[in-house]
Parts: structure tokens; C-alpha cells; sequence
């Protein structure tokens, strides 16, 4: 580093991020100084010592029209190990920032003097990644493993060269500056975050307004990065003020593309809320900058899905679509996305016709040649546009063909095909939604035991609904096909999810209105599901087997009050069948040994142990019962 140091007082030039890089790996990411040995530690001192040495050297070195460039440099260099959370590279890159800050104050003071002497105005020096370094540092003030006192120093630096670059643009009257930046800058910390983020502000050039913004997504976007409170609450505060912060739309857009972590549901939501802010703010800007960050819809799909989740944003950005589809001169999408864009536009028009809805989606070929990309985001427009009950209305004729997606490959494909049925149907009367009905309930039996709570508690609730949209000439058939779905719904009532149990009780009363049964119906609403089985086995014992083997699976479901629920059911059924199919009893005796060597739940293995010695005993007294009766018979 020393050696870099002399290089460039004599001229030479040297490729200077190669060369930062190169040093601040070699030093940054070392041992903490508690784990050296002495000599560890004076080298590590000597060496952080030599880099500001080079680094100052460096920049005094720097002709006086490049400096602003060599600090750039430099401060772009620097950023990437802020974001570390390993504490000693903080502190390391927190102090050689420092360094240069004091340089830069330094040459601030002189040239500002050397202005007065001779009358000049003063040069202004161009660092454009200053907004972004002054969000890093402002954002490190909330982290209390920091030493404060540092990082208030470094940004009283910077505030100071900002307000004298800015100087010149005010007027009198304007704001001046205060008489201790320090004092201003520790008020920040334990101040509203409303005030701070008007008071960082109030001091910075709409360019440097946008980086402070882009490194809060930047810092969201960091998954390593531990304390997310801030840059979200920062952001919040910005969407209140975006004739502020936000005068940069499409740089804002391309940054949301490019840090967006779709597996960080903590940060996800900010992400999602400035971007909807900022597509009604300017729709052109922000779609045309969404297409430049996504061409054709191959990355971040969930943004676009989120730009489509609410009808007002949709629509302007259909709208958008629309002309840069027009646009001869864009080759951005296939004829397959121009398809499904323009059918999607022609959705929001008022003025369209139910009977031109059908045939127009059909034409898109979505099945036939499914682009993975497109899919997704044909379902979420849907579901959002079939939220207005006009629209519904038309959609009436799609249901059909949207059952084809219906246990979807991608789970949220099923979530949103579901969603959007309930919608549509919620518009139409018996009449027209009875025979649609009939079709879709078989679709959704697999679905209830979907690892996705949201799939199980959507598909068991719409199948609740399509009961009760079932006209007089469906019921004989949906009569048969609800008594199919009885044990899933009765077993489901023990799901640990709430929304679940719940979805699966009122699907049971759909079921036990349809049959006119009384009876179940008054033990789902007191949740008496062992007295359940014991009604379903009594009303129809010649369904023991079928229900025997319908319960079977749930033994090895991952939720422990299910299986519970299933082999209470199971020893229900397999009594009834002692007498009728006794190798369907023995097969029952094999599966609960299969299931005691795998499970973990000391209660429930016990409770398999029960069920096991009873139907044994039950299986052993019914031998000894047909050899009495067998020597009798022989006797006479």
C-alpha cells in the first residue's frame, strides 16, 4: 500500500478500483484484534495505518479537476463492506470513511479560502455516490453495536461539504447552517422518523435525495443484513413526501427490480408498497422502467404480480403495455403475451360484452403452449379484475376453462385460480353457476391436503360454496360426490391451522344441508369429530372399507391432530368391518406397526398401541366364536 502510495506521486497511473479492492480484501475481512497474537495485532494496526496513508496520498495526488472522481472511487470501493455484519470490517471501513471525510472538509476549507482571495466562485465537486454513501451511514445511527460518536463525526463532514456545495444555489433567507452539526446530527437519533427523514432532506440536492432512497433498497435487499427497521420505516416516510425523494422514478423502479428478494417476507412489503406508489404516481416511467429491468417477464414475476394485485394500478399498467405493444418499433414481447395483454385490457373496458369474453380467451392458446411466465400473471389479473362484480359477471364463461388450473404445478397459480372463482361465482345465481359446480368439486378433493395452508383452507371453503350453488336437477350428483369428501372435511376439522378447521367445519354443514342430516349437522357445530365418525359409520355401514381407505394417508400427515383423528376413525371402522372383510382388518393391524416404528408423538403411538390390542382382541374372540359355533353346528 505504500508502495501504491509513491507510484502515484510520481505520476503513475493506476487502476484505481483494481487496486482498492485488492487492499481493502486483504485487510477489512481479518481476525478481530481480541484474536491476534501482539505481533498480530501491531501488523493490523501498521497496516490500516499505510492504507490511509495511501489513500491520502492518492488523493492529494489527484489532479484538482479529478478529485471529485478519485472520491468517488474511492467511497464506491468502500460501500459494499458496510453492508457486512461481521463487526470489526465495519468498524475498519467506518474509519478509513472517516478519514477521507476529513480530507474532504479539509479541502473544502482551503479551496473555499483561496476562492475569497481572489473573488472566484467556488468549483463544485461532483461525487454522485455521496446520497447513497450519506443513506449507508444515516442508517448505521439505529444500530447500537455501532460507535456513534464516529459516524456522527463522518456525517457532520459530509453535511458540511453539502450545505457548501449548496450554498450557492440558495437565496437569502434560505437555510443556514447550523452552528454544530453534531449537535444537529445527534438530535436525529432519538428523534421522530418523520422529522429525521425532513431533516436529512431538507439538506441534500434532489440527486442525492434518490441515492439516499436506492441505498435503503439496497440494504433491504442485503439478506444478511439483520436490522431491517430502519430503510422500512424510512421508506414509509419518503412515500409521504415523494415530490421529495421520489423525482427519479425510473432509477427508483430498476433499483426495486434489481435488490427485490422475493424469499425475505419481512422486507417484501416495502418493496411492494413503493413500487405501487410509484406506478400511480407515473405510469409511464415506472412500466417502461419495469421493461427495461424485466424484458418479457423473465425475472422478478412477482413484482408484476404485485402491479397487478390491485384493479386501480392494473389497469394503469395495462394501459402502459398497450402502447409499448403497439409500438412498431418494440420487439419486447411475443405474439402469445400480446395476446394475453390485450385480452386483459379489453377486461377493464366497461363497455364490453360477456359474450365476447369467452371466445377471445380461448383464442389465447394459454394451454396449449403455456409460457411459465405468462400463466402467473393471467391468473392474478383475473383474480383482480373479477374483484369488480360487473366484471365478474362478463368472466362467467371463463370458469370452465380456469378449472384447468386448478391444482396448478405452482401453488399460488392454484390460490389465485381458486380466489377468482370464488368472485365469479359469488356474482351468479344457481341457475347459471349449478352445472360449472358439479365439474369443479372432484378438482378440489387433492387439494384439501395441500402442504399450503392457504390452498387447503380456499379449495375446502369454495367447495362449501359450490354446495350451496347447487339447483335442484345437480343434487342427486353433488349429493354423491359431497358424501366422497366427508372423512377429508371431518379429519380437516382437526387442523392446526384455524382458518383451516374453520373452512372444513362450515364445509360439513354445507354437506349435511344438502343430505337434510340433522344430525351432523348439530355435532360440527358443537366439533364432537369422534362422535362424527361413529355417525358416518352408523348412517351408512356399507361404506366402512371405502372410508377405511380414504382415512389411511392421514396417518402419515405431517399435523399430529389429524393422524390422532384418523386412527380414532380407523378403529371405528375396522370393528364394523370385523365381521364383513377380515383381511381389510389385518391390513389395518399391518399399517399401525408401520405407523408406531415412525412416529415421534408419544400419545398418539400409544393410542395406535389401544387400537391395535383391541382389534386384535375383537379379531381373536370372533375366531373363537365362529369354531364354537362351527362345533355346534357339527354336534347336531
Amino acid at each position: 500500500m505504500l508502495a501504491f502510495a509513491e507510484l502515484s506521486t510520481i505520476g503513475i497511473v493506476l487502476e484505481t478500483k483494481k487496486v482498492l479492492k485488492l487492499c481493502f480484501n486483504s485487510v477489512f475481512h481479518l481476525r478481530p484484534l481480541r484474536e491476534m497474537s501482539r505481533m498480530e495485532v501491531a501488523l493490523c494496526t501498521q497496516a490500516l495505518r499505510s492504507m490511509d496513508t495511501m489513500l491520502e496520498v492518492m488523493l492529494l495526488s489527484t489532479p484538482a479537476p479529478k478529485i471529485g472522481e478519485m472520491l468517488n472511487n474511492m467511497f464506491e470501493s468502500l460501500l459494499p463492506y458496510l453492508l457486512s455484519d461481521f463487526l470489526p470490517t465495519q468498524e475498519r471501513v467506518v474509519g478509513r470513511i472517516r478519514g477521507l471525510c476529513h480530507l474532504l472538509a479539509k479541502f473544502t476549507s482551503e479551496q473555499s479560502d483561496e476562492d475569497e482571495d481572489d473573488g472566484s466562485s467556488r468549483g463544485h465537486l461532483q461525487i454522485p455516490v455521496l446520497g447513497k454513501l450519506l443513506g449507508y451511514l444515516f442508517f448505521r445511527l439505529y444500530r447500537p453495536e455501532n460507535r456513534i460518536t464516529m459516524v456522527v463525526d463522518i456525517l457532520s463532514c459530509l453535511m458540511t461539504f453539502l450545505f457548501t456545495q449548496k450554498c450557492d444555489a440558495m437565496e437569502e433567507g434560505d437555510i443556514q447552517p447550523p452552528e454544530r452539526w453534531e449537535a444537529e446530527i445527534i438530535s436525529w437519533v432519538n428523534a421522530p422518523n418523520a422529522w429525521k427523514v425532513q431533516a436529512l432532506g431538507r439538506y441534500l440536492r434532489p440527486a442525492e435525495r434518490t441515492e439516499v432512497v436506492l441505498a435503503a433498497l439496497e440494504i433491504l435487499g442485503h439478506a444478511t443484513f439483520q436490522n431491517n427497521e430502519p430503510p422500512m420505516e424510512f421508506l414509509e416516510e419518503v412515500m409521504e413526501s415523494p415530490e421529495v425523494w421520489l423525482t427519479d422514478v425510473p432509477k427508483v423502479v430498476r433499483h426495486i427490480f434489481s435488490f427485490y428478494d422475493d424469499g425475505n417476507a419481512m422486507t417484501a412489503f416495502s418493496f411492494h408498497s413503493l413500487l405501487l406508489h410509484l406506478v400511480n404516481m407515473n405510469p409511464e416511467q415506472a412500466v417502461a422502467a419495469a421493461l427495461e429491468a424485466t424484458p418479457n417477464f423473465s425475472q422478478q414475476i412477482h413484482l408484476w404480480k404485485v402491479m397487478f394485485s390491485v384493479r386501480q394500478t392494473l389497469e394503469k399498467v395495462l394501459k402502459e403495455l398497450e402502447v409499448h405493444i403497439l409500438d412498431c418499433r418494440s420487439n419486447v414481447f411475443t405474439q402469445q403475451q400480446k395476446n394475453c395483454l390485450s385480452f386483459l385490457s379489453m377486461l377493464t373496458f366497461d363497455d364490453v360484452l360477456a359474450s365476447k369474453v369467452c371466445p377471445l380467451y380461448q383464442n389465447l392458446s394459454l394451454l396449449s403452449n403455456p409460457k411459465m411466465e405468462m400463466i402467473p400473471l393471467v391468473l392474478r389479473a383475473l383474480e383482480t379484475l373479477s374483484e369488480n362484480a360487473e366484471t365478474a359477471k362478463k368472466m362467467k364463461g371463463l370458469l370452465p376453462e380456469m378449472v384447468k388450473f386448478l391444482g396448478y404445478l405452482s401453488w399460488d397459480v392454484s390460490v389465485m385460480a381458486l380466489d377468482a372463482f370464488h368472485n365469479v361465482l359469488g356474482q351468479l345465481k344457481k341457475k347459471e353457476a349449478s352445472s360449472v359446480a358439479v365439474k369443479v368439486v372432484q378438482r378440489l378433493w387433492w387439494l384439501f391436503d395441500s402442504k399450503e395452508p392457504c390452498v387447503r383452507e380456499r379449495s375446502i371453503s369454495l367447495f362449501g360454496e359450490l354446495l350451496g350453488k347447487t339447483a335442484w336437477r345437480d343434487r342427486r350428483a353433488m349429493r354423491r360426490n359431497s358424501w366422497e369428501a366427508l372423512v377429508q372435511l371431518v379429519l380437516h376439522m382437526s387442523d392446526q391451522v384455524p382458518s383451516v378447521a374453520k373452512a372444513s367445519k362450515n364445509a360439513v354443514l354445507a354437506v349435511a344441508e344438502l343430505l337434510g342430516w340433522e344430525e351432523l349437522k348439530q355435532l360440527a357445530n358443537r366439533e364432537q369429530t369422534w362422535m362424527m365418525g361413529e355417525c358416518l359409520l352408523a348412517k351408512d355401514s356399507g361404506r366402512a372399507e371405502q372410508f377405511l381407505q380414504d382415512t389411511k394417508p392421514y396417518l402419515l400427515n405431517p399435523q399430529a391432530p389429524i393422524r390422532e383423528a384418523a386412527l380414532r376413525f380407523i378403529g371405528l371402522a375396522a370393528r364394523r368391518l370385523m365381521e364383513q372383510n377380515e383381511d381389510a382388518v389385518t391390513a389395518v393391524l399391518g399399517g399401525l406397526q408401520t405407523m408406531k416404528a415412525r412416529e415421534r408423538n408419544p400419545s398418539i403411538r400409544s393410542l395406535a398401541d389401544q387400537t391395535g390390542l383391541i382389534l386384535t382382541s375383537l379379531k381373536d374372540r370372533q375366531k373363537s366364536g365362529f369354531s364354537l359355533r362351527s362345533l355346534c353346528c357339527w354336534c347336531c
